[in-house]
């Protein structure tokens, strides 16, 4: 646990304060450089990636840091540019105290305010990586350096490993990774990879460990912030400033008690996504600015390149938010003209693009070949209505048994009321679209189903996925419901209060900032006693894939026992990729013939060595190709993971090709181990051994 805390701790510090710093520089106030933090660094570790992989520079904690100093460098440039007579002319200073700045006309209060969205990000992200990690580190097989069973989880941790490694920390260089013999090119959103790698030197973690720390880490950050900063755009609607901050601080802290928000996405390790998600919302509201103050242009698009190159589903959410938003608010009340407000909002999604040109390019590239935009979950046992009450209160597969949660429902419900009455209707449309998206994800919604599904493409119209962007608007809903409620009771004893003094003539003892303040830390308290509570179920839930049924202890002794072997580190491990050994890489650093489930352009010698491996040395082209590769050790550890991979091969069945291995051995190798399940073999000297 004492791991797992360092690492939190590193990874709040390495994503929020360079992103705050180069924000700042920027000219965007301390408050809102804090809160852009995240996908800002995000978006400078995206820019940088791909900009060293260019030049041949290695990614790594001294090259990131110089990166960041060639930030802060361009953004005091951009702010000097901005100071000039053109700057002024183009992006004037705004007139007035800037509203949405957490006390910009009093210090103190800005303080305050600040203060109080700090706590509750604290109290939510305190809950989340106790309740993620905690069970991880106590109950799993092997601990910290227990193995994930989902699909996505060898890639993340195989990624982490790899970008440390090599120094390759572009998106666009991820095929050197899933293919070792073509390297064939594949691309994918790789910054959250990317910052991670940095934290290898810092907190002495190995690759196993820092995944399964990291991933709840980040979602401790950007999970309350995403919800505070959504609760908070939302109170400003009816609430003064620190009004608005104790709102944010109980929607902070509300958010860890949503099981689809940062558990669910722990479970199903489709962290990057929920990462990306999750901050899409300050990237939003940081756009929703650049009309008020044309300088935030830089910012913004730099914030919302952070989201998208973390994952493009999270550019989804920002422009349905920036779309509902023009079109029920910014359009009807213009801070200069519609048309100019319009070229400001396209001149910061011009730049974006710019930004983002590496995503658009290697997302395009990639399109024939992934396939899993046209995965299907729907469920043809469940109608329409218990489709649409699954998608709006969180009770989508893998939450059945969960559902329904009556408190987070009537929070939720009671939240959407008091959003109706501020009028704040682009926040109420943002949650019923997605409700609408994710319900066609489980069952057909009619006409809506080409739409609906076209945007949930982006989410795989996987239901767990789309359910966590409704839960996040949820959440925020709920937090303007409590937080609300705090403000009302501690304005009435408050008041109350002052009418004493009054009466008296008495000093009033208790200020109206004191009063709010011991209600919201109340509040808070209450709120980390429901997270104990809820504690056993989510962390249940977050640890849920973690029993060792693909890899489990006698894997990790046979990669270790492997490991030991002076000649398994200059050679290639083939290995079945459906059984997921390639696990053998991020647990140990050996070389598997195939690092992932799944590889891109497989070589012709790549299929001939898979489906022959019960004839080595029996074949002279497979022994060929074994030396060609340096084969030197054969892994087998059934079953494979989906089913239609198990079994003999036939007609309309792929079958294990390593089945007749399993059972009848290969002429040219010899069995070395075997534990349970596993067994390793090694090529015989005679097949390494050229032929005369």
């Amino acid at each position: 646990m004492l791991l797992g805390a360092w690492v939190v701790v590193v990874t709040a510090v390495v994503l929020i304060v360079p992103g705050a710093l180069v924000g700042r520089r920027m000219m965007l106030p301390w408050p809102v450089a804090l809160a852009a933090g995240p996908p800002i660094t995000f978006g400078l570790v995206s820019v940088l990636t791909v900009l060293y992989s260019a030049v041949g520079f290695q990614w790594n904690a001294i090259s990131a840091l110089v990166g960041l100093v060639l930030a802060m460098f361009a953004a005091w440039a951009y702010a000097a540019l901005l100071r000039t007579r053109w700057g002024r002319r183009v992006a004037p200073v705004p007139e007035g105290p800037e509203s949405d700045e957490p006390g910009s006309d009093d210090p103190p209060a800005g303080v305050t305010a600040m203060l109080r969205v700090a706590a509750g990000v604290a109290v939510g992200g305190a809950i989340i990586a106790i309740t993620c990690i905690r069970p991880i580190a106590t109950t799993a097989f092997a601990g910290l350096n227990n193995v994930s069973q989902v699909w996505d989880s060898l890639w993340h941790a195989s990624s982490l490993r790899w970008i440390h490694e090599t120094g390759i920390g572009s998106g666009l260089r991820m095929g050197e990774l899933m293919n070792y013999d073509t390297h064939g090119f594949n691309y994918y959103p790789n910054t959250w990879h990317a910052l991670g790698a940095l934290l290898f030197p810092i907190t002495g973690a190995n690759p196993v460990e820092l995944y399964n720390t990291y991933s709840p880490a980040v979602l401790a950050i950007t999970v309350p912030l995403g919800v505070a900063s959504m609760s908070y755009w939302f109170a400003r609607h009816r609430f003064d400033v620190n009004s608005s901050a104790t709102i944010a601080a109980a929607g902070a802290a509300i958010s860890a008690l949503f099981p689809s928000l940062p558990y669910v996405e722990v479970e199903l390790t489709s962290v990057p996504n929920a990462v990306g998600v999750s901050l899409a919302p300050v990237a939003a509201i940081l756009t929703m600015g650049v009309i008020r103050d044309r300088r935030r242009v830089g910012p913004a698009a730099l914030a919302v390149t952070g989201v998208t190159a973390t994952h493009p589903s999270g550019l989804i959410v920002v422009g349905v938010i920036v779309a509902l938003w023009w079109l029920c608010e910014a359009l009807w009340h213009p801070v200069s003209t519609r048309l100019r407000d319009l070229l400001t909002l396209v001149s910061t999604g011009a730049l974006t693009l710019i930004l983002v040109a590496p995503v658009i390019y290697g997302t395009l590239k990639v399109s024939d070949t992934n396939e899993l935009p046209f995965f299907d979950f729907r469920v043809e046992t469940v109608g329409v209505t218990q489709g649409l009450s699954q998608a709006a209160f969180n009770g989508t597969v893998p939450l059945a048994d969960y559902y329904p949660l009556w408190g987070l429902i009537a929070l939720t419900a009671l939240g959407l009321i008091v959003l109706a009455w501020m009028r704040c209707w682009a926040g109420l449309l943002a949650w019923l679209a997605f409700v609408l998206v994710t319900a066609n994800a489980v069952v057909e919604l009619s006409v809506l189903s080409y739409p609906l599904g076209s945007i949930g493409g982006y989410f795989y119209n996987s239901p767990h996925r789309l359910t966590f962007v409704v839960a996040l608007l949820s959440a925020s809903a709920a937090g303007l419901a409590v937080g609300s409620a705090t403000v009302w009771l501690s304005r009435w004893v408050s008041g109350k209060l002052s009418a004493r003094s009054s009466e008296t003539d008495a000093p009033q003892r208790f200020s109206p900032v004191m009063v709010t303040t011991a209600a919201l830390a109340l509040l808070l308290v209450l709120i980390a006693g429901a997270g104990v509570v809820k504690y056993p179920q989510h962390a249940q839930l977050a640890s849920k894939e973690r029993g060792g049924k693909y890899i489990g202890p006698d894997d990790l002794d046979a990669y270790h026992w492997l490991a030991d072997r002076p000649d398994a580190w200059n050679s290639v491990i083939l290995n079945n990729l459906d059984q997921g050994t390639g696990w053998i890489y991020p647990v140990t650093g050996l070389t598997p013939l195939f690092p992932f489930y799944r590889a891109n352009d497989f070589s012709q010698r790549q299929r001939d060595l898979y489906w022959g491996v019960s004839t080595i040395g029996a074949d002279p082209k497979i022994d060929q190709i074994v030396r060609d590769m340096r084969v030197h050790y054969v892994i087998d550890s059934p079953p494979s993971y989906w089913p239609f991979q198990n079994g003999a091969p036939g007609p309309g069945h792929q079958g294990d090709p390593f089945l007749a291995l399993r059972r009848n051995g290969a002429p040219g190798l010899t069995e070395v181990f075997r534990q349970g399940n596993v067994t390793i073999f090694r090529v015989n000297d005679s097949v390494l051994a050229p032929p005369p």
